[in-house]
């Protein structure tokens, strides 16, 4: 009677949210229209060549389908679904679900409306406006982003097939359903269109554009135009892809709910007490629906293969069990004769660690499994009913065992990438805390020079004298090779080795004192001034300019003056060095030494012309006589500059250069320099 009614007097109407959620009314479909043929559109059809003509029959095709396609749907909202609900709110077919049978088929009416209204519409609407033919470049921003405008897509192709089984159990099982069915076949509206027929359309419909679109791509000779067609091919396509990826891992889960439902316990061992039993009874449940470890999350556990064979291990028996073999396991169950799930009696072996070997036994091979350490575990003869059985097994856990390997291989090499692609990024956001990789400079370091941070060297020198004048060259067979050196603890540079001088050394061994000894001399003739200002004893070294691995800067000598200092103490440079050190607290007192030489370690020669380097025009004169202490301070200084700066020692030719006897009696007075070594101090 109400479906009488209905045919008589029209379907009754529904209320607004319903209509709104249904997508039920024509009044939104107004702008869904299209002339007969494209040529109503191009006036000049006549001329044109058959070949654009063709292209225009297929982009003809893809448009009129697309309408005939979304008026499919509607009659599933408009009859279908507005019948049920109009049957439901009058107590009739309440048992029915109308949106587990329709599933999400007013989404995909609004997401084609969309399409039609921003992309396909346009292009038709240029047409109809210039009369020139249809231009298939213009649908390219529209196919281009297909994936976010067909997602709801997804959702029901996962569905179709719970859709359609559920369609089919109402119409077996109620005969309302079924009476239904067969009249809204039967209208008018439905264009003969049966139930299960409009269900599949949805499915049918994205795997068709790719054809469609192909079709254009066929008949369209400019490259511009195949290009741009090309392009929106391969968006389709990947669409198509990622949909299937998602359907079939959809039925994979099916599959693989359906045959742990069919295995029971796990019972692999028999407890000697009940004690023992309920310690092992929460480690007895075996969890088929957990990921594959070391596989993406994607990849699901499936079912293989499965069957009655019988197996053998060690002395015992046959046994007649049942395996189940899975993309990652192979179990080994008993049938349940009370209960239609098997029981688990082995544990799990693992096909990462699993060889299969045939026997000599046509019907039989062998399963060995394999610890970490490679030795076997455990092993099973396992007898098939024929041969065919036998070569089934041993195919499938090879293409097993091979896909897994594959599988993992994938997921650690993606997993590697990730992981570099977040260090960059991290590298990027902060390049300040990148870390440095490790110079040759950082294995000579040693541990005094390290932090937890930075391994820089910084050398510990101690510098006396304030001059502005260039350093001064030394002449080679007064150089020692302690000369230039760091401290105990730190690395030796690349040149005291090189600046040992052996006729110096056979000359005179007392010369071979080091730089640590130059800091500690002191000299007795004339006390310090206690009322002296303390000057400065070291340049501030660059904090902020030492980098890992390098050297200190180059920069020029800091120039400091008796003004910025004081008065300086009447006297020797060295003791007025020494005695602001001792203020200091730095250097304690040596204990004084008198040397029994008496004789200059310096030959003197009869030209009285030639002086040394350090007497030159174009050196600053000191307005003192020039004492040894004074050259022992300009030569220092002149080592520790070379040493800090990193420059190589000037090249100087070997023959040793003499004072004159006028330098030597300068140099000659009642001092006495105490040196702190083990060898011999000499009285100058």
């Amino acid at each position: 009677m109400r479906l009488h009614t209905f045919s008589m007097f029209g379907m009754p109407r529904l209320p607004p949210e319903d209509r709104q959620h249904w997508e039920i009314g024509e009044g939104t479909d107004s702008c869904l229209v299209i002339e007969k043929s494209w040529k109503e559109l191009v006036p000049g059809h006549k001329e044109m060549s058959r070949e654009l003509c063709h292209q225009q029959e297929a982009l003809w095709e893809l448009l009129t389908t697309e309408l005939i396609y979304v008026r499919k749907l509607k009659i599933m909202t408009d009859l279908l679904a507005a019948g049920l609900l109009n049957l439901q709110r009058v107590g009739l077919l309440t048992e029915v679900s109308a949106e587990t049978l329709f599933g999400n088929v007013p989404s995909l009416i609004r997401v084609h409306r969309r399409f039609w209204e921003e992309v396909l519409g346009p292009t038709l609407g240029e047409a109809r406006a210039s009369g020139q033919p249809l231009d298939p470049v213009s649908l390219q921003d529209g196919f281009l982003t297909f994936s976010q405008r067909f997602q709801p897509y997804v959702q029901y192709c996962l569905q179709v097939k719970q859709t359609m089984a559920y369609a089919r159990e109402q119409q077996d099982s109620n005969p309302l359903f079924h009476s239904f069915v067969q009249w809204c076949e039967k209208h008018k509206r439905s264009g003969r269109q049966m139930l299960g027929d409009l269900l599949i359309k949805p499915h049918q419909r994205i795997t068709k554009y790719p054809l469609l679109l192909q079709a254009v791509l066929k008949r369209s000779p400019e490259a511009r135009a195949r290009e741009g067609l090309s392009a929106m091919i391969a968006a389709v396509e990947s669409f198509l892809r990622y949909v299937n990826k998602q359907v079939r891992q959809g039925e994979e889960q099916e599959s693989l709910v359906a045959a742990a439902q069919r295995i029971g316990p796990y019972e692999v061992l028999e407890p000697s007490s009940e004690e023992v039993e309920k310690n092992l009874r929460p480690f007895c449940t075996l969890d088929l629906m957990s990921p594959v470890v070391g596989v993406a999350p994607e990849h699901t556990r499936q079912l293989l293969l499965e069957g009655p064979v019988r197996v053998k291990e060690g002395r015992e028996g046959k046994l007649d069990v049942h395996l189940f073999l899975f993309s990652d396991v192979l179990l080994v169950t008993k049938p349940q004769r009370k209960a239609d799930k098997a029981k688990v009696i082995r544990p799990p072996l693992m096909l990462e660690k699993l060889v299969c070997r045939p026997l000599r036994d046509p019907n039989s091979f062998l399963v060995i499994h394999l610890t970490e350490f490679q030795c076997v575990s455990s092993a099973l003869v396992v007898h098939c009913p024929n041969a065919a059985d036998r070569a089934r097994w041993l195919e499938k856990t090879q293409e097993a065992q091979i896909t897994l390997q594959k599988l993992k291989t994938e997921e650690y090499v993606q997993q590697k990438r990730e992981l570099l692609a977040l260090y960059r990024d991290q590298d990027r956001e902060a390049p300040c805390t990148r870390p440095s990789s490790p110079s040759p400079e950082d294995s000579q370091s040693s541990a005094e020079g390290r932090t937890p941070e930075f391994s820089t060297v910084i050398p510990q020198l101690v510098v006396t004298e304030d001059v502005d004048e260039e350093p001064l060259l030394v002449p080679d067979d007064t150089s020692d090779s302690g000369y230039g050196t760091l401290i105990p603890g730190s690395p030796k540079g690349p040149h005291s080795v090189s600046r040992l001088r052996p006729q110096a050394l056979r000359r005179d061994p007392r010369l071979t004192f080091s730089t640590l000894d130059l800091r500690d001399v002191p000299l007795r003739p004339q006390p310090p001034n206690p009322q002296a200002p303390q000057r400065q004893s070291a340049p501030e070294l660059p904090g902020d300019g030492i980098r890992r691995g390098s050297s200190l800067p180059r920069r020029d000598p800091p120039t400091w003056s008796e003004e910025e200092d004081g008065t300086s103490v009447d006297g020797n440079v060295v003791a007025e060095t020494l005695h602001r050190a001792q203020l200091r607290g730095q250097l304690p007192a040596s204990p004084t030494h008198t040397d029994s030489a008496g004789e200059s370690p310096w030959e003197s020669s009869g030209d009285e012309e030639e002086g040394p380097l350090f007497l030159r025009p174009d050196c600053t004169r000191s307005p003192r006589p020039l004492r040894a202490e004074d050259m022992l301070r300009e030569i220092r200084e002149e080592l520790a500059s070379q040493r800090i700066e990193g420059i190589p020692e000037p090249q100087r030719n070997n023959r040793p250069q003499k004072l004159t006897r006028v330098q030597l009696r300068r140099m000659r007075g009642p001092h006495i320099i105490q040196l702190d070594t083990p060898l011999s101090t000499s009285e100058v």
